[in-house]
This record gives structure tokens, sequence and C-alpha cells, in this order.
């Protein structure tokens, strides 16, 4: 016997199927609502990163139709950064590449760094303006109340 109680023999809630069932229509309405919004020209990859975020976005009543374009550049940073790490952590290219000068041998940074650094620095703003951090989803949450009362709510 794994757990306390034999199999079966803990009694569910009547309606505890159909909340399973609302759950799954519920999830069926966020990605809907996600495939509904998603802007035209995205790349297979870019629409890939739309259909991870963008439910999730609708679950916490965050994708609206005026949110869409920015939502767009967030999937379209997203994949350069993606991409860029790729080709930077390819055996034969790196991070860095060695150069020799009057000052001995040197290594420096790629290009690439430069462009990675930049898009990841976009990236980083747009997941902290769509809440997608676990420090910047506190900013969204509205379960916590006023630090402190207002003394006039009462007069």
């Amino acid at each position: 016997m794994v757990g306390r109680y034999p199999t079966g023999s803990v009694a569910q809630h009547p309606s505890y199927d159909k909340g399973v069932e609302a759950d799954a229509n519920n999830d069926k309405k966020h990605i809907d609502l996600a495939i509904q919004l998603r802007p035209k020209g995205l790349s297979a990859a870019e629409k890939r990163v739309w259909l991870r975020v963008a439910p999730e976005l609708s679950r916490a009543g965050r994708l609206r139709a005026l949110f869409v374009d920015f939502l767009r550049e967030y999937c379209v940073v997203k994949v350069s950064v993606d991409a860029a790490r790729d080709y930077l952590n390819k055996k034969d290219v790196g991070w860095v590449y060695e150069t020799t000068g009057r000052h001995g041998a040197q290594l420096k940074s790629r290009p690439e760094v430069a462009q990675y650094n930049d898009d990841w620095r976009k990236w980083n703003s747009l997941v902290g303006q769509l809440g997608l951090s676990p420090a910047t989803e506190l900013r969204f949450n509205d379960k916590q109340g006023d630090l402190f009362s207002n003394p006039f709510d009462d007069v």
C-alpha cells in the first residue's frame, strides 16, 4: 500500500468531473485565443514561442489585441537570442577569438557577442514589461492589498 488509503476509498466531490471538464475547456479557450490573435508573418520558431507564451498570458488575463505587436516583438527577440547563443556555443565558433599584436596574444569577444548582448537586453526588458519572470509577475498580482490603509476611508 503506497498511500494511507486504499485506491478508490477516498470520496471525490460530486462535481469533480465537471471541474476537470471545465478546466480542459478553459485551456482550449486560451489556446484558441492565442491562435486567433497570432499575427501574420511569424517564422516557424517564432510561432512556437508564441504558442508557448500567449496561452499562459491569456490564463493570467494579460493577452489582449492591443498587446499583440508587443508580444510579437518578444517572440522575434527570443528567437534571435536563442539563435545567437546556439551559434556562439558551436565548438568551431566560440564566444572569443585570439589575436596577436604588439602586446602579445589577446582574447577578444566576437562581434556576434555584442549583438547577442544587445538582444538579451531587449529580451530582458520585454520579459519585465510582460511580467514573465517570477519577480516581475508580482507587479501584476492584484491579490496583495495596500501596504498602508487610508485613515480617511472610515470617515
